[in-house]
């Protein structure tokens, strides 16, 4: 009969590559790790501060690129004007409705140019006019077809705090029975009873009210100036023209 034989208890042994740099390595790897994601919180910031520009800034921008976008539009309704004036083919009702979304058009144009105009008046200037521009100008219908409602805003930029004292002069320009004719606001408008509209402001100033034409005058347009009461001031003169506003 066959004995077991007692004795001491066997171990199994395993051999250990000795590694001396991975306690190194793995400390560079955490500082480029935290590097890495320091970078990516800088750049997330500068991308959300480039989002965040000014938001007159963007305004005008759009607005100008509006504003180009609608004269190439305006060019081509012209064109289309042109063929269907000169076309036999074409229906009255079709010509009149491509007129009347030219005038549209132009007058949205010439609401972006005041609206560009406001901008920069609000900002610092650069033509010369001691920080004075005209902010905004418009002529509306009324019920009297000879008749019609004018607004005019004089603005003086958010950068200066004077007073502002000075003169306007409001002139439509047109024909009159086949000859070029010139009428001040005075001879137009009741509210106005001096060709020369007196200024006083520190912010801005509104000129408003109604006009009427003469019978047999065709207008074409309004020039208007301002001009400072001292020697030394702005002098502006800007020509608008007759584009009216639906009421």
């Amino acid at each position: 009969m066959a004995h077991k034989v007692k004795g001491s208890k066997q171990y199994r042994m395993k051999v250990v590559r000795h590694r001396p740099f991975a306690g190194t390595l793995s400390v560079v790897g955490m500082a480029l790790l935290l590097l890495g994601t320091s970078a990516a919180a800088y750049y997330a910031g500068q991308y959300h501060l480039r989002r965040g520009l000014d938001q007159k800034t963007l305004a005008h921008e759009q607005a100008v690129e509006t504003l180009n976008r609608l004269k190439r539009e305006n060019e081509a309704l012209r064109l289309r004007v042109a063929t269907a004036e000169q076309s036999l083919t074409i229906g009255e009702r079709a010509g009149e409705k491509v007129r009347e979304e030219l005038v549209e058009r132009e007058s949205r144009i010439a609401e972006l140019k005041q609206e560009i105009s406001f901008y920069r008046g609000l900002m610092a200037p650069t033509d010369g006019s001691e920080g004075v521009s005209i902010g905004r100008f418009s002529l509306s219908h009324t019920a009297d077809p000879r008749r019609f409602q004018y607004k005019l805003l004089v603005q003086q930029s958010t950068m200066r705090h004077s007073v502002v004292t000075g003169q306007a002069t409001f002139t439509v320009v047109g024909d009159q029975n086949g000859e070029p004719m010139r009428y001040p606001l005075s001879e137009l408008s009741l509210q106005v009873d001096n060709e020369k509209i007196p200024l006083r402001f520190k912010y801005f100033q509104n000129i408003e009210g109604e006009l009427q034409l003469p019978e047999g005058f065709v207008p074409e347009g309004v020039e208007l100036s301002l001009k400072s009461s001292g020697r030394k001031g702005f002098n502006i003169e800007q020509r608008y023209g007759w584009l009216v506003q639906k009421s």
